[in-house]
């Protein structure tokens, strides 16, 4: 089987942020927002199915959060608890979605399911913009002890989490950057490092210990007019070093996957002949996955020197809003595996499947029989 894409669901949500966790359930988030578009806002919970080669998705659970749509959210399990933080406006509001174990018996066969029942929790003030202020970007750290925001204030803030209302009022740690909105954000594993890409064009990459700035600067001058749009971290092999990948729009259409040495100098650059809105990196750091903005495409590459290994024009109908790579163990007969949405309303699947080496012995039986078949042929006949 080659490589693929195929539309694993649909919802009534135009989608604008996806989650996994639980290694198979998947979270997406969107909404019509508060107009009275007859279109509803709020998450969506799916339960990723595979039998064989069918792959499918199927609803277990849908959260209405009223007139605010869920534009970002970021996810954290803590027992049997699943956090959500998502933007409300200019507000962060954390749901707290309770792992509920279910007995099931399907075809004379006793079995388990997971529900979830969700609950909204506390909110915070996360921007204080003066005119129209919005939270952009949520991430969580990997203990889910660390909340970052950020939105159109340009300024990033480190808060506890999870948000306990009562205690948690004052951010951690503020840093005034940005003098435009602030478009992404993310969180090294080991929470000591954060990057951030906005609207005034600049990249920053900040040490959440010693609380020191610095620039990602690209050497060629002419690439001066680029506006990054979404980064992400990536890993390198088991060791506690990064290489940081960034997407960036630049004049005439175009646009560039990048990557960034941890000392911020920039080692592959790989231009696109369209504009990109979305970036995904796995979590062992081997691929990263992009979604363009005009034509709808997906693509993934290898990290290390970001050659393009899959690519599927149109893929959404409209510009893809999110990327999210599949748990490895879902899916070990795959190179990589990742879901795309848009604001299309579809949920789309991309697979590279795995090269199967023959086994040794196996080539070593081949290689006998041609070359007794090549001796019968040249010596008996």
């Amino acid at each position: 089987m080659g490589s693929m894409s195929q539309v694993v669901t649909t919802t009534n949500l135009p989608m604008y942020s996806i989650q996994t966790f639980l290694k198979n359930y998947i979270l997406v988030a969107g909404g019509g927002g508060s107009s009275k578009t007859g279109i509803a806002n709020g998450f969506e919970v799916f339960k990723l199915n595979r039998d064989g080669k069918t792959i499918s998705m199927t609803k277990v659970i849908r959260y209405d959060s009223g007139p605010n749509v869920i534009m970002n959210c970021c996810t954290n399990i803590s027992g049997n608890t699943v956090y959500i933080a998502a933007n409300e406006n200019e507000r962060c509001r954390q749901y707290m979605a309770d792992i509920i174990i279910e007995p099931t018996f399907h075809n004379g066969k006793a079995g388990k399911e997971i529900n979830f029942k969700i609950t909204s929790g506390d909110s915070l003030l996360t921007d204080f913009s003066e005119e129209e202020p919005l939270q952009r970007i949520v991430k969580i750290s990997n203990d889910g002890n660390l909340m970052v925001t950020g939105g159109t204030d340009g300024c990033i803030r480190l808060w506890n989490f999870p948000i306990i209302k009562s205690k948690d009022t004052r951010p951690l740690k503020e840093y005034k950057c940005h003098t435009k909105e602030i478009d992404d954000i993310d969180i090294s594993s080991d929470g000591q490092f954060i990057v951030s890409v906005a609207k005034d064009g600049k990249a920053y990459h900040w040490n959440t210990v010693t609380n020191v700035r610095s620039t990602l600067i690209h050497p060629d001058p002419d690439n001066e007019k680029q506006i990054f749009k979404r980064c992400k971290f990536g890993i390198i092999g088991n060791k506690p070093i990064y290489n940081i990948y960034t997407i960036a729009n630049g004049p005439k259409q175009k646009s560039y996957l990048q990557r960034w040495s941890e000392n911020n100098k920039i080692i592959y650059e790989l231009l696109f002949s369209e504009p990109t809105s979305a970036l995904a990196v796995r979590q062992d750091g081997l691929y990263i996955a992009v979604g363009t903005m005009y034509s709808g495409s997906v693509s993934i590459h290898e990290a290390s020197n970001l050659k393009m290994i899959y690519n599927v024009k149109q893929a959404h109908a409209m510009f893809v809003t999110g990327l999210e790579f599949l748990n490895k163990d879902l899916m070990p007969d795959m190179k990589a595996a990742v879901l795309s949405i848009s604001v299309d309303n579809r949920v789309c699947l991309h697979n590279i499947p795995s090269i199967k080496l023959v086994p040794y012995w196996k080539m070593l039986i081949i290689i006998h029989f041609i070359l007794l078949l090549f001796y019968f042929i040249i010596f008996i006949l």
